[in-house]
């Protein structure tokens, strides 16, 4: 059962209150919202990237510290190695510099990758991966073709539709991981390094036969996620046909976020929470394993307008203390950053090991921090979990990864660090 928050206007489940934590006069029009490696609010929209700063600590922004004005259509990716900044925005994939952290860009950006940007359906959400890569999202616009796919291993050579985009650490050379995407905004990844999306319609065929909903995708590598052309996707019962987790109806995807964190009850961890603009509502989808894939199963309402208030949700990321960050927008409309919150989070499940641990804990504490899964790849995780690993060094993770008491999702996360930062496994370790 939903209830309403008084503050926001916005309904949620029985226990979580939603807060407005910047109104419209911080930041107008917003399309994109992270994180940064500080913990703090970073937003987007035309022609602005601001960071949103709470100075007296009472849960809500006081000032929007502009970061750089542009790109001009408004960034559709952001996230943050350290005190730079990457944006998927202007020219393609590129990067802001702030090596003197006074939380303003050095100079004009530097590209990386070339690649249609600031349209609805050109390149959106970039993540960091598990492997320490960089995985680019792109709608069925952007035009990419073979010359994206620079890497002998690329599993696809002639992409259709949309595409996931995989980039070497350095992002100097990529391969094309899927393709047959319409448009998906956004996507993240499971503990187990799976990549999930929110896929649209076809809403000009909504009437018809042949009619697709829009749908939470299990992307593979190698995959076809089922668009083929604008009147036409594969059923989710053609042999070839995509995993489906779960199918939603009409409506309009945009940021997707797995929840990996302890602040919320346990039947929201790992769920993959799915936002959908045009019926200003947030999915919560359960993520069932079944097999090699997930079992298809029902989306439920998690936080939604209640008819009153306008709410058209167009990105979201968990922060530090698990609490979820949503930000409203696109079209010249009104911007809004939401805070949702479990009120009965205690505060070892708001600040769990990884963000509480004591200056002088001891290796195997260090090691303990390392291995639990709080939102591992976002920037404000990877600069508490980085330094850490690299100071316990490569064989703690081995003795981990190898130590069949531990809980699986431990061991795969120490392989997940292993192959992040000491450059994969031996082939001793893997036999």
């Amino acid at each position: 059962m939903l209830f309403r928050s008084a503050d926001s206007g916005l309904i949620a489940p029985e226990g979580f209150t939603v807060t407005r934590y910047a109104p419209d006069d911080l930041a107008h029009d917003i399309h994109n919202l992270t994180i940064d490696s500080l913990g703090r609010v970073v937003v987007s929209g035309p022609g602005y990237i601001k960071i949103l700063i709470d100075r007296d600590g009472d849960g809500k922004a006081d000032e929007a510290k502009t970061f750089v004005d542009g790109p001009e259509s408004g960034a559709q990716g952001l996230c943050f190695v350290g005190r730079d900044l990457l944006c998927v925005g202007g020219e393609g994939l590129v990067r802001y510099r702030d090596e003197n952290g006074d939380d303003r860009a050095d100079g004009p950006p530097e590209t990386f990758l070339k690649i249609k940007t600031g349209g609805e359906h050109y390149a959106h959400a970039i993540r960091r991966g598990p492997d320490g890569w960089w995985y680019l999202i792109t709608g069925n616009f952007t035009e990419v073709n073979g010359s994206y796919a620079t890497t002998e291993t690329s599993p696809i050579r002639t992409p259709n539709g949309g595409v996931v985009l995989r980039l070497t650490p350095d992002l100097s050379r990529g391969e094309i991981v899927a393709d047959g995407l319409r448009n998906a905004y956004d996507f993240d990844f499971d503990p187990q390094a799976e990549i999930l999306t929110y896929d649209s319609d076809g809403e000009r065929d909504i009437s018809l036969p042949w009619y697709q909903p829009t749908r939470v995708l299990h992307v593979l590598p190698g995959g076809e996620q089922g668009w083929v052309t604008e009147t036409w996707k594969r059923p989710n019962y053609f042999l070839d046909a995509p995993p489906v987790v779960a199918a939603t109806g009409r409506g309009s995807p945009t940021g997707v976020v797995c929840y990996q964190h302890t602040q919320f009850p346990a039947r929201y961890r790992q769920s993959l929470l799915a936002l959908d603009w045009t019926f200003g509502r947030i999915l919560a989808v359960p993520l069932v394993r079944q097999g090699g894939t997930f079992a298809p199963g029902s989306a439920e309402d998690f936080v939604k307008a209640d008819g009153a208030e306008g709410f058209a949700p167009t990105d979201a990321e968990v922060g530090p203390d698990g609490s979820l960050f949503i930000c409203v927008g696109g079209r010249g409309t009104h911007g809004t950053v939401y805070r949702v919150r479990y009120d009965a989070a205690t505060e070892r499940e708001r600040r769990p090991l990884l963000l509480s641990l004591p200056a002088q804990a001891p290796p195997a504490q260090k090691l303990q921090a390392c291995l639990e899964p709080i939102q591992p790849n976002a920037s404000w995780s990877r600069a508490v979990w980085v330094p850490l690993a690299r100071s316990l060094g490569e064989a703690p993770f081995v003795t981990a990864a190898l130590n069949e008491q531990l809980p699986i999702e431990r061991r795969i996360r120490a392989i997940q660090i292993l192959v992040d930062q000491f450059g994969g496994l031996t082939d001793q370790t893997l036999k």
